[in-house]
């Protein structure tokens, strides 16, 4: 009997997870949501250039020309996502427009890992998982301080 890996997707990771937060969501979450996974994203394409190698940019450059819309995503490895998840946390261009935006994307950060890391074939993937695990307590770490500095500037 030959055993099939399964090749898990970033669209496939993408879609589902936000599916579900989108299920959960109500009011102003819901439209930070979509920021988020639209910040996502784009952060992925950004950084695909370093992620994929010379056969992916290739079949990204065909999805292109079919529908380039998340051309990206549908080629790239959904374990490719724990790399882009740090710079998604750390980039400004990625935080969104208010407090709010930033801190559920760090908030949002380590279950996407979860899911990421549960997926059945996906492989070892600890030190990518780390690498988030790290990313998250950092971004939370400044944010505090962003926090504290904003409040004894106003005192």
């Amino acid at each position: 009997m030959i055993r099939q890996r399964v090749q898990w997707r970033a669209e496939d990771v993408l879609g589902g997870f936000f599916a579900e937060q989108h299920r959960l969501a109500t009011g102003s979450r819901s439209q930070r949501l979509l920021t988020a996974e639209a910040d996502l994203r784009a952060c992925l394409e950004a950084v695909a250039a370093g992620l994929l190698d010379p056969n992916e940019h290739a079949l990204v450059a065909l999805e292109h020309e079919f529908h380039p819309d998340g051309a990206v995503a549908r080629v790239a490895l959904a374990a490719d996502l724990l790399t882009v998840i740090p710079v998604w946390l750390d980039d400004p261009r990625w935080h969104g427009e208010e407090q709010a935006d930033r801190m559920l994307r760090i908030r949002l950060a380590e279950p996407l890992m979860e899911w990421i890391v549960r997926l059945p074939g996906i492989g070892d993937v600890g030190r990518a998982a780390w690498r988030v695990d790290a990313a998250v307590r950092h971004e939370t770490w400044l944010l505090r301080q962003e926090r504290e500095s904003a409040r004894r500037d106003a005192a």
